[in-house]
């Protein structure tokens, strides 16, 4: 679970995938045992007998729904969770499990339904609980989520999740001393939680506190192929001291880094342009990031406008003219770029 991250230009994503070689050797000789291991754990045939050893027990079958949803098959996962309940429809990891497929598939008002299923069943499951909380932060219901999060410590005083959502309903109500306080405890109870950084991070750099900087390299650490971690620890370098030459050169050092992460990440290529036409002035550079950027994202009505800057710095007039009409042809009101076109028509 993770709310979303501080003033970007863009939304970006990250597309995470396997490739699997195989490779056919020359002898007979059989694969590894674990490896046959492995493939076994993955078959359709093991999770069939997995269930028939004991077909009343609906664990077996949320077992088998974990495994057809760890494969994106979320059909027949949700085939599985409704057998484990027809089993036993007290059985709260099935109601707990149903609900999150069913928030994968965006079926919110199904995915509540089963949460107050679960607690009726279990009142104290902390999994049930903290999605509950979780649906109501998304409503802005932050009493109920208040509630539902101290049933979560009550019974488990050291769950961080609990910790990590209370701090982000602070946040949302601009309780920025209290938001930080429980985002600091949420990390101190799990050393190793990577949202609980992002989040200490988004709240100091909203006070142009320096502070954000540790907490981003620290999430940056624990996942270091994350965008997410990489691109707050840029823009918060970036924006800090736009005047400081070496934060600038750590920003972009980050944004080069993303971009052999994710090569489509059209934000890091803005701010890369942004960054030499606001604070370096180099206009050619600036230019040709901003180009990046469209080719990444062909519709970046601001990356075309900030071109357009650009060469318009650079005494390009005719190529500025052709930047902020296509600027406006992606977004017909953007007031900024119409009055940039009518300064270069009027030259």
């Amino acid at each position: 679970m993770t709310f979303r991250t501080w003033k970007q230009h863009i939304q970006s994503g990250v597309a995470c995938g396997c490739l699997a070689l195989a490779f056919v050797g020359c002898n007979d000789s059989q694969p590894p045992a674990e490896d046959v291991q492995v493939a076994a754990l993955d078959s359709a045939q093991f999770w069939s007998n997995h269930i028939v050893v004991d077909p009343t027990d609906p664990a077996r079958y949320v077992d088998r729904a974990a495994w057809h949803l760890r494969h994106g098959r979320v059909t027949e996962g949700l085939l599985d969770l409704n057998l484990a309940l027809k089993a036993d429809s007290t059985h709260a990891p099935a109601w707990s499990a149903k609900a999150d497929a069913l928030y994968l598939t965006q079926a919110f008002e199904p995915c509540i339904e089963h949460l107050d299923a679960c607690l009726e069943t279990a009142p104290d499951h902390i999994p049930c609980l903290l999605r509950r909380a979780e649906m109501h932060i998304h409503l802005r219901q932050y009493p109920e989520a208040f509630e539902r999060l101290n049933t979560v410590l009550r019974n488990a005083p050291l769950n961080h999740e609990a910790y990590w959502m209370k701090g982000m309903i602070y946040r949302d109500q601009g309780n920025a001393e209290n938001a930080r306080s429980s985002f600091q405890t949420a990390i101190e109870v799990n050393p190793n939680f990577f949202d609980g950084y992002i989040a200490l991070g988004l709240a100091y750099a909203a006070d142009m506190d320096t502070l954000a900087l540790g907490f981003f390299e620290t999430a940056k650490e624990l996942r270091p192929q994350s965008v997410e971690a990489r691109y707050n620890l840029a823009y918060c370098l970036q924006e800090h001291k736009p005047t400081n030459r070496r934060f600038l050169n750590r920003a972009r050092k980050e944004y080069r880094e993303i971009l052999q992460i994710d090569p489509s990440n059209a934000a890091s290529a803005f701010n890369q342009g942004y960054i030499f036409l606001e604070y370096l002035q180099s206009y050619d550079s600036a230019a040709h990031h901003f180009s990046k950027a469209i080719d990444a994202l062909p519709y970046y009505h601001q990356a075309f406008f900030n071109r357009g800057l650009a060469y318009e710095s650079l005494g390009e007039a005719e190529q500025a003219e052709l930047d902020y009409r296509e600027a406006l042809r992606f977004k017909p009101d953007y007031t900024a770029a119409a009055f940039a076109l009518e300064r270069v028509l009027n030259r």
